[in-house]
């Protein structure tokens, strides 16, 4: 396997193992990060020399790999190997599940996204804006701001890092925010909950603000907000969800041939940016779904 380009993940933050190859999963399983890549030689029956296949290559120009390895066929036609790891990867996927299948998104209501200029906010933006929800977002500078509300579907988007949150977050959803879909956890989201509505769905996608669990970090307790405002707060996991994999994909895909749908991906050329690509994340330098091309 040729690969075209590789994955950079915040979740490889707590993932990433001694081989800084590799992922390791929570019960032990070690996967190479994900990539698109060329199949020059192929023992398998399911797939020929030339295919072009999302699945898990690593970072590396060369793979070898299993069957299982490879998740499924990418048709390059339809949009770049760049694509194939941000709307129609593991964010477009990760956005589709959480949105559409756990939010039970009704036109019409509000919805507020963390990293609303991220890989898998940017999407959860756009599906937003096709379901006829109202799309606000929180982000981190001007220029996302400004990207966020151009392209990605928000009405409204808003840079965290300037004074006044509260009062921003205030006058952007003045009637009160229907699903929260949280990439962040931490002072982001406490800010949010105050502005939930009664029986808001809270989706929990990450917690990319806090940078370590042990000991676990204190704030605001929920509980009561969960009682009085009668909230559902739903963690999930994209894996959790490989039925739906097959419907996020064609719903997705048609969302992009229709025009409704757009990838922002940012690609740095070369295995050298591997090492700093994950603190490039962290940090907020990138300027779309972050990808490596060996």
């Amino acid at each position: 396997m040729r690969v075209l380009n590789a994955s950079v993940d915040p979740a490889m933050r707590g993932w990433l193992s001694a081989e800084k190859n590799y992922l390791t999963v929570p019960d032990g399983e070690v996967m190479k990060a994900h990539g698109v890549g060329e199949v020059i030689a192929s023992e398998c029956a399911a797939y020929n020399v030339g295919d072009v296949v999302f699945g898990w290559l690593g970072w590396q120009r060369f793979a070898a790999i299993s069957e299982k390895d490879a998740l499924w066929k990418v048709d390059l036609s339809l949009a770049p190997p760049e694509a194939w790891l941000s709307i129609f990867g593991l964010n477009g996927l990760t956005a589709w599940i959480g949105f559409t299948h756990l939010a039970r998104p009704v036109a019409g209501e509000t919805v507020l996204v963390t990293t609303a200029a991220g890989g898998v906010g940017g999407v959860v933006g756009q599906l937003a804006a096709a379901a006829g929800l109202t799309a606000i977002g929180l982000t981190g500078g001007a220029d996302k701001v400004a990207r966020a509300e151009a392209t990605l579907g928000y009405s409204k988007a808003i840079d965290y890092r300037a004074d006044g949150l509260d009062a921003a977050l205030a006058e952007a959803v003045p009637k009160g925010v229907d699903i929260f879909f949280d990439n962040t956890a931490g002072a982001l989201a406490d800010a949010v909950f105050r502005h939930l509505n009664i029986r808001a769905r809270v989706i929990q996608c990450g917690t990319a603000s806090v940078s370590s669990w042990l000991p676990p970090p204190t704030g605001p307790r929920r509980e009561r907000d969960m009682l009085v405002k009668r909230l559902a707060w739903q963690g999930f996991v994209a894996f959790d969800y490989t039925r739906e994999f097959p419907q996020a994909l064609a719903d997705l895909q048609g969302l992009y041939r229709a025009g409704q749908l757009t990838a922002q991906d940012e690609v740095l050329e070369g295995l050298a940016h591997a090492p700093g690509a994950i603190a490039r994340l962290y940090r907020g330098e990138n300027t779309g779904r972050l990808t490596i091309r060996p």
